[in-house]
């Protein structure tokens, strides 16, 4: 992972559900790692299956973990590992 920093204001990664309810939000990777870890699975997949989670790990200067993230195929059972793996966490 690169040095980490934070997201400029409003640029926080929103995890949601899919019925747009927030569960929680990031400003840089170390709080997106722990969302990962914690958040409901249905929020997860839901991210990971809209490709949601690429272009903001871009835009914070992780276009490494990103593009892992992008070939990474979508399993519902094993999703968060998966994710984890592929951040290096």
């Amino acid at each position: 992972m690169a040095k980490m920093r934070d997201a400029a204001p409003g640029k926080e990664f929103v995890f949601k559900l899919p019925n747009g309810a927030m569960v929680g939000r990031a400003k840089n990777t170390m709080e997106f790692v722990n969302m990962i870890k914690n958040a409901p699975l249905d929020c997860i997949l839901f991210h990971a299956k809209g490709g949601h989670f690429s272009p903001w790990l871009d835009m914070m200067g992780e276009s490494e973990i990103s593009s892992r993230i992008k070939r990474m195929p979508v399993n519902d059972k094993t999703i968060r590992i998966s994710l984890l793996k592929a951040i290096g966490r």
